[in-house]
């Protein structure tokens, strides 16, 4: 009964108050952040990937493809940072490790359409296909990381991350 009850209580989560896991590599957590600069990303969130095993952070902003129906996520720097400015959305060179393509379900794995928006219902699972490809082959040799192609799961949902 317990279990249930928590697993409901997941289920009414807002996408800056969640975090994620990485089902087959726990060490690969994501959080969701606020972000207000920039009337081109509307969403008003950034993603942090964080890879435990090397300490790195990777940030993204969620974007819609337009008519493909598709959702990504746009890689960025450090939101956090005083001096951060979003990307101009029609420049790839302000996109330190490219865009991912980007997948979110409720817990029955049914897909939502666009991409995760402040104060949002925050999705049960994620999947990027192509993370583990791009922290891999678009990073400098000496700053890879490796991901596999696996779900990140809602472990979490709390105003204090």
């Amino acid at each position: 009964m317990l279990a249930l009850l928590a697993i409901a209580s997941l289920s009414v989560c807002t996408v800056e108050d969640a975090r994620y896991r990485m089902r087959t590599a726990p060490d690969i957590v994501a959080t969701f952040h606020d972000v207000e600069k920039g009337r081109d990303w509307p969403s008003r969130i950034a993603l942090d990937i964080h890879v435990g095993a090397s300490g790195r952070d990777y940030w993204f902003l969620p974007w819609n493809g337009g008519t493909d129906g598709l959702a990504h996520l746009a890689s960025t720097t450090d939101v956090r940072s005083a001096s951060w400015r979003p990307p101009s959305p029609d420049d790839g060179k302000e996109r330190p490790i490219g865009d991912i393509d980007y997948i979110g379900t409720d817990a029955s794995y049914h897909v939502y359409e666009g991409v995760p928006v402040r104060n949002g219902v925050a999705p049960a699972h994620m999947l990027m296909p192509n993370l583990g490809d791009v922290l891999w082959h678009l990073t400098p040799p000496d700053k890879r990381d490796a991901a596999p192609k696996q779900f990140f799961d809602l472990v979490g949902c709390s105003k204090s991350k």
